[in-house]
């Protein structure tokens, strides 16, 4: 897998002198805590109870949420995967004006990336045992050309091709393969901001998630705490984290919860992939 990597992106290179990113390009870094809510929230809820704010009361939320529309796309045997690659079609029903696709590429070190340029971001994903670094590329559209629900294939191809840096991500898989593409599941996302009650950490912007199969099929629900930061901050962005995942496990409520990655369970979800 990681040979197949390197080599699909080594057509990636801008020139045959590339250079590699370095953990210095990625100034940015995602932590996530994944929760379980037991039965606190009614299923695919879009407001907080008063028996969640009890059970988490180390943070401060905001009423109100956003809601968006997820879905993943790739060719049924993963071609995309299989190069680390992921495409995102996501709607912001909130603020349509937001909405966006994004071209990502994974990589286990940041030297595998080789000579990229006009990323929306070089981020680092933690999730408490391992760091994850990507780049991605987002590409903005209207609900009105693009409907998650069912996708236009060749509209998202058409955008993409327009911003020739993310273009060259994918071009090979998608110029080969763009009849095969097809897309997972749609995901709901209800999103509530907050802080934490913390004082230490109480400049900590914290997101809380909830997502569910738009059509409650399977009825599944994946929950999770995530925040930001600079990775120049990092000390205080892991004591931050230890403080939040210690709270999480307070709280009683991780039996049964999802873990792992909210991209594979869609997949996973999805029929016609393997």
């Amino acid at each position: 897998m990681h040979n197949k990597f390197l080599w699909g992106l080594a057509g990636l290179c801008l020139s045959g002198n590339a250079l590699a990113l370095t953990k210095g390009d990625f100034d940015r870094i995602e932590y996530a805590v994944n929760t379980g809510t037991g039965d606190t929230l009614p299923y695919a809820s879009d407001s907080l109870t008063q028996a969640f704010t009890e059970a988490f009361p180390f943070i401060r939320f905001e009423e109100e949420p956003s809601e968006k529309l997820v879905a993943y796309l790739d060719t049924p045997d993963r071609a995309l995967k299989q190069l680390d690659l992921s495409i995102r079609v996501r709607e912001h029903v909130t603020k349509p004006a937001k909405s966006k696709i994004t071209v990502k590429l994974r990589a286990p070190d940041p030297a595998g990336f080789g000579d990229l340029a006009g990323y929306r971001k070089a981020e680092i994903d933690y999730d408490g045992q391992n760091s994850k670094y990507s780049v991605s590329y987002d590409i903005p559209f209207s609900p009105e050309e693009i409907d998650v629900k069912r996708v236009d294939m060749s509209k998202v191809v058409e955008l993409i091709r327009q911003d020739g840096n993310a273009w060259n991500l994918v071009a090979d898989v998608l110029s080969a393969r763009q009849e095969d593409l097809k897309q997972t599941i749609v995901m709901r996302t209800y999103d509530w901001e907050g802080t934490m009650a913390d004082a230490r950490y109480d400049r900590i912007e914290v997101d809380f998630q909830v997502w569910t199969p738009y059509y409650r099929k399977p009825r599944v629900t994946f929950a999770d705490f995530s925040f930001k930061g600079a990775t120049r901050d990092r000390e205080e962005l892991d004591q931050a984290f230890h403080y939040l995942h210690e709270q999480v496990q307070k709280a009683g409520l991780t039996q049964g919860m999802h873990t792992g990655s909210k991209t594979k369970a869609t997949f996973k979800m999805s029929q016609g992939f393997h």
